[in-house]
């Protein structure tokens, strides 16, 4: 038994590491002296005429460190002697089994303790070894804890052997890997899960390298490529990219940026069809070996659904402008045909005063023409030239007025007239204007019967488009004639209905205008519709459709405002118009677009 010692030591060394050989020297200290107990110091100074420390004295140290060792790894250590029958353990190998106190230990011990579905292979993995077909063993194995769990050894040690080869004594250490088992079977069902989950993935998800050799790929790849699972993983990468500058591409723009998501890529099937992708990329260590992780998410169908939109967008863009040159041309002809029937009516009011004028002007000829001849015959009488001064002064007196009416209903069409054809911008008093434009409008509303009252303070001013304005004001009253009073229809009533435009600020910076009416009214279905393109109740009586149509786009359009109108059958109607006092620079995008879309 003197070489067994050494023998330890050396298994010790082939465990590995300074437990391993804490191990081999107290496996040799017992060996020697397996009754007896450890000193708990070793002298640091060697016994009188010695060269080094008496190792005899020294070896119950080791003892200590071998357990110290053992404590802070939570490991265990056995020595068996063969030859006697009697094993001993290290007191933390009762503790790794739950006791508390050392219990009992027969020699049959551990071997009670083993799992049922690890005793054969752990006593045949024994026997082989200590038979000699192996230099050393390690496996791992469970045993039954104290309160009936499992616990998941790893052993590892060896057998010494006498000078005939016999097995005489064996060693090692037991380490406690439960939970390091419990971790790989977490790990292991996790991979489970993911692949399931990567499985059943709608998109799909593959792992190549960058020379383009397949490492995975799911069900839905095959399915997205059109092949074979079999026949993918033996296709090129490369080969599958409808052109394949798009790998070199996109394996240029992961090394410069890093991961990326969602590059729109084509792909191209066997049968020549093209599949659109949303790719993304990233890095994968699969099996050790580094490698791009790629997610595929098929957009075909959104790809052709956004070719059928573009083209017919296209279609609708088209039939749009064809449209709106067609609307604009109406626009046009209802404004010029607003101011033909201003010309009209100004026209015919103008006639009164410029005849009563004329007529003035002739009577005073005529007189003259008298007082000259009788002045020559030397016939006329002072009472004679008396009248005629008297008559004189009387027609002057109608002949300024009537120029003075003439000349004021010739300035109001002027103003309106220049207003609503040159769309300058100026500043105005918006009451005189809503006179001034009513003024004009006075033939028409005469032959209605109807009356118009403005309520409006005279010093609201506004810095706007009085143009806008008088075409908005227009418009309105037109409609009112028209829809409101049939025309006309109710002149001969006694009270053939009023008209009132009410005008007051509406905070600092915004006007607010009601044009109301004691009129028809407008039907609950019909309301809604009131400011749509060519929508007319009086389709085939004169009707365009565009009046009030024009009126919410010149509204919300140059003069920068919004439109509302309420009303309810045999009730009349109010269109509520907020202005700005100072209509915006710029010119917003015409309304009659998204009233057109």
């Amino acid at each position: 038994m003197a070489a067994e010692p050494v023998m330890v030591a050396l298994a010790g060394i082939s465990i590995g590491g300074a437990l391993g050989v804490l191990l081999a020297l107290w496996a040799g200290r017992r060996a020697r002296r397996p009754g007896s107990r450890a000193p708990t110091s070793c002298p640091e100074t060697s016994p009188p005429g010695s060269s080094r420390p008496d190792s005899s004295r020294c070896e119950p140290q080791i003892g200590e460190r071998l357990e110290m060792a053992l404590e802070a790894t939570g490991a265990a250590v056995w020595d068996a002697d063969l030859l006697a029958g009697a094993c001993w353990w290290s007191d933390t190998f009762p503790r790794m089994l739950g006791f508390r106190e050392p219990p009992t230990m027969p020699p049959d011990f551990w071997e009670r303790r083993l799992h049922p579905d690890d005793r054969d292979r752990v006593l045949a993995h024994i026997a082989s070894h200590l038979a000699g077909e192996t230099s050393s063993y390690a496996y791992a194995y469970r045993l039954r804890h104290e309160d009936g769990g499992w616990v998941w050894i790893a052993a590892t040690g060896r057998a010494f052997r006498d000078e005939t080869g016999r097995a005489v004594r064996y060693a090692g250490i037991m380490t406690d890997i439960t939970e390091a088992r419990r971790q790989e079977a977490r790990l292991r069902a996790s991979e489970e899960r993911l692949l399931k989950i990567m499985e059943a993935a709608p998109i799909a998800v593959n792992v190549t390298t960058r020379d383009g050799r397949w490492l995975f790929c799911n069900a839905q790849s095959a399915i997205l490529m059109g092949r074979g699972r079999a026949e993918l993983m033996r296709t090129p990468v490369t080969d599958l990219y409808a052109d394949p500058a798009d790998r070199r591409a996109l394996i240029a723009r992961f090394d410069r940026e890093g991961a990326f998501r969602n590059a729109e890529i084509r792909f191209r099937r066997p049968d020549g069809g093209i599949v659109w992708v949303l790719s993304s990329w990233n890095t994968v260590e699969l099996d050790g070996e580094a490698a791009l992780l790629t997610w595929l998410y098929d957009i075909t169908d959104r790809k052709h659904a956004e070719s059928a939109m573009v083209e017919a967008r296209e279609a609708a863009e088209r039939a749009l402008a064809d449209l709106r040159e067609a609307q604009e041309s109406l626009i046009q002809a209802e404004t010029m045909a607003s101011l033909g029937q201003l010309v009209a009516g100004v026209a015919h009011e103008i006639n009164t005063p410029i005849g009563i004028g004329l007529t003035a002007a002739s009577h005073i000829g005529e007189q003259a023409q008298v007082l000259r001849e009788r002045f020559v015959a030397n016939a006329l009488r002072r009472s004679e030239f008396l009248e005629f001064l008297d008559g004189l002064n009387e027609s002057s007196r109608l002949l300024m007025a009537n120029i003075d009416r003439a000349a004021s209903l010739v300035q109001s069409f002027k103003q309106v007239a220049v207003d609503q054809s040159s769309g300058d911008r100026r500043l105005f008093e918006l009451g005189g204007y809503v006179h001034e434009l009513l003024f004009s409008l006075r033939p028409r509303l005469k032959r209605s019967g109807l009356k118009v009252v403005v309520e409006c303070g005279e010093e609201l001013t506004m810095d706007s488009f009085p143009g806008a304005l008088g075409q908005v004001m227009t418009n309105l009253v037109i409609n009112a004639l028209v829809h409101a009073y049939g025309d006309g229809d109710r002149a001969g009533e006694a009270q053939p209905g009023t008209i009132r435009i009410a005008a007051r600020a509406d905070g600092a910076d915004r006007v607010r205008i009601d044009f109301i009416d004691d009129g028809a009214g407008i039907a609950p279905e019909t309301l809604p519709k009131v400011f749509d393109p060519f929508f007319t109740t009086k389709r085939g009586q004169g009707g365009s459709g565009l009046g009030l149509h024009i009126v919410f786009n010149t509204v919300t359009g140059p003069l920068g405002g919004t439109i509302a109108v309420q009303s309810r059958l045999g009730q009349g109607t109010r269109f509520i118009l907020h202005l700005p006092r100072e209509a915006p620079a710029l010119q917003p995008v015409p309304a009659q677009e998204a009233a057109l879309t």
